[in-house]
């Protein structure tokens, strides 16, 4: 799975999906705006969309997701993340809360309470 930063599934991270897919895995990229619409089509307009989500909701979603791509006929049952800034904390987020999740790639982004870090089975 590839999450975005705070704006939305912007065209870098679309970009950044479609390399994992060519690299042979099957990308998942999630838009957490899509219960407002989606990307608007410019990263100030998506800051200020997500800034009406609430984090724990979205968080939610991107584990539903994780649930969808892990249990998808085409997929082998290993499932990773990575994460950019806000996806970054989502990254270390799933970590915490999925201990089948096979790895976590934060790039930056909020840190999980350090009482949560022992729960973290996925290499990061």
């Amino acid at each position: 799975m590839v999450v975005h930063e705070n704006r939305g599934l912007n065209p870098h991270i679309e970009d950044v999906a479609r390399r994992a897919a060519l690299a042979g895995f099957i990308a998942l990229a999630p838009d957490a705006l899509t219960p407002l619409g989606g990307y608007p089509g410019t990263d100030d307009a998506g800051r200020e969309l997500q800034a009406k989500r609430n984090r724990n909701e979205m968080l939610e979603d991107f584990i539903a997701a994780y649930d969808y791509l892990k249990n998808n006929q085409h997929c082998n049952g290993k499932v990773g993340v990575v994460g950019f800034c806000f996806g970054g904390w989502i990254a270390n987020m799933m970590a915490v809360r999925i201990s089948t999740l096979n790895a976590a790639v934060p790039f930056y982004g909020g840190q999980p309470a350090a009482e949560d870090v022992p729960k973290i089975k996925a290499p990061c």
